[in-house]
């Protein structure tokens, strides 16, 4: 099979195992129908073009787990990791529910690999929290500030890199990297607030069509979130909070500018440290052009790599 014979989604099956071999992550065939970037109006069309790449050495499969390249031994390591992220969701509930419970949270996802559903033994737990509308600077401080000083700094259990207040809800980077971020965060606290969030981002659906929309229904605001939300939340005077949310916000920019600045190009390092009243964002390692960089390349090696194989 010569790589110009690839059919659409042919080349767009390829292109998701070239995104999950960055993670040495093999994926079921619906898994990798849900993460195709090509409308399938025919499941069983679908299944014959993925049989035909298989058939052909295209791809791998074992035991109903598809991968581009490797051995087999990637298929226990994601069920090993399965079995860590079932027991690690138990921790990431408890502080989820500790997380919303401060004051202006009004929505808590867990997100990074967590989400995924399979873990590495050293993995931290993301959220991704939405904050009351210019109070995300305020509400990043004082969980930061509880991070540091009753769990001491450690962020294994409480990683908490981006947040976007209410009127903010739409990610910019639309990507595919983006796009899966956001469609496999798991909603945990502020029901409405976390539909809302989906819907500001209903774009993912251009990345992944088949796609299926995520439904779920949170439990309403225990007492202590009321009591959080309509009286600790009215000890913050607008006439403080204002300029005080402002304040944390410039101090922290100027923070992550003196530590990453110099190792970042300006575009990348606004990218990595989104920082607007709506925004902040603070992935030092700037993985999202990392992971889109690895994922061309792991695409272009794949085709190149079948094409001298159907050259030989």
């Amino acid at each position: 099979m010569r790589t110009t014979s690839f059919t659409e989604v042919q080349l767009a099956v390829i292109k998701v195992l070239a995104y999950y071999k960055l993670f040495d992550y093999p994926i079921l065939l619906q898994e990798a129908l849900e993460n195709l970037g090509v409308l399938i109006t025919n499941e069983t069309r679908f299944e014959s073009e993925v049989t035909l790449l298989k058939r052909s050495g295209v791809i791998l499969e074992t035991n109903g787990y598809y991968y581009l390249d490797g051995d087999s031994s990637i298929i226990q390591n994601r069920i090993e990791g399965e079995v860590r992220a079932q027991k690690l969701l138990k921790t990431a509930k408890r502080y989820s529910s500790l997380i919303y419970l401060f004051p202006f949270v009004r929505g808590v996802f867990i997100s990074g690999s967590l989400s995924k559903g399979s873990i590495s033994e050293d993995a931290d737990i993301d959220y991704f929290i939405v904050t009351k509308t210019n109070r995300l600077w305020i509400t990043r401080t004082m969980l930061v500030a509880f991070k540091r000083i009753f769990l001491l700094g450690s962020k294994r259990h409480f990683c908490v890199n981006y947040f976007v207040d209410e009127d903010n809800l739409i990610i910019p980077d639309q990507n595919v990297f983006t796009a899966t971020e956001i469609s496999t965060l798991i909603p945990m606290h502020g029901n409405s607030v976390c539909h809302n969030f989906l819907n500001a981002n209903a774009w993912i659906k251009d990345v992944f069509p088949n796609m299926e929309t995520k439904q779920f229904t949170l439990k309403k605001d225990n007492l202590l979130k009321r009591f959080s939300k309509n009286i600790v939340e009215s000890f913050f005077l607008s006439v403080i909070s204002e300029p005080l949310d402002k304040f944390f916000m410039k101090k922290t920019y100027q923070r992550w500018t003196s530590l990453y600045s110099s190792s970042l190009s300006k575009d990348d390092f606004e990218v990595a440290f989104r920082t607007h009243r709506g925004t902040s964002k603070n992935h030092d390692k700037n993985y999202q052009k990392r992971v889109l960089e690895t994922i061309d390349a792991n695409f272009n090696q794949a085709l190149i790599k079948i094409g001298q194989n159907s050259n030989a």
